[in-house]
């Protein structure tokens, strides 16, 4: 981690232990704009052995209230659809190009979501993020060799916050109201979702 880096985790993980606000969700996504690493870390990062998530990740540091890490992905790698429970993230691509596709609970229980299409982000993009309200789910395609900072607050908890994988179970074949979209003259699908194993998310 370099020394720039590190003042973003450090900054990240002190205002996490009272949670993120809306204003230092704000500050910290734009304390990453400039973050990046050369071919030479992606290579390291890329030869990491694979953790038990099916992935390589370097850990920074990790405790219930905040997590920080970098994942590495190869080109074509796909991270299968999963939720954030309760979770705000925000990512900043180092290095490489990623396609993240989104989808927002209209019922958690129900497991009925609307998806809200993808979008491309690139080392010289702003951080994505993904707030714990209403509740998002997403997919990431690396479209070449790709790292980049997931920080999170507060982080997985096997009880209280578990990491769980999706696949689209059917669409009931209506769209949702432009109200819900927020977006006028917008209109997104809703879909039905099924919860699987890890081994089922990535087959």
């Amino acid at each position: 981690m370099n020394p720039e880096m590190r003042r973003v985790v450090t900054e990240a993980e002190k205002s996490s232990r009272g949670g993120w606000s809306d204003s230092d969700v704000a500050a910290l996504a734009a304390l990453t704009r400039s973050l990046r690493c050369d071919a030479r870390e992606l290579t390291r990062l890329l030869a990491l052995p694979v953790a038990d998530h099916g992935f390589r990740e370097d850990v920074f540091t990790t405790d219930p209230s905040f997590h920080a890490s970098v994942f590495a992905i190869a080109a074509g790698e796909i991270i299968p659809l999963h939720d954030h429970p309760s979770l705000d993230v925000i990512t900043k691509v180092l290095r490489g190009r990623i396609c993240v596709r989104t989808y927002e609970w209209l019922d958690a229980v129900d497991l009925v979501a609307v998806e809200r299409g993808e979008v491309v982000i690139g080392d010289g993009d702003d951080a994505f993020v993904l707030r714990k309200w209403p509740g998002t789910l997403h997919t990431v395609t690396a479209l070449e060799p790709t790292a980049f900072l997931d920080l999170f607050a507060p982080y997985y908890d096997e009880v209280e916050r578990p990491c769980r994988y999706y696949k689209v179970a059917g669409l009931p074949g209506f769209q949702v109201p432009e109200p819900v979209t927020r977006q006028p003259g917008n209109v997104s699908t809703i879909v039905q979702l099924r919860v699987v194993s890890w081994e089922e998310a990535r087959a």
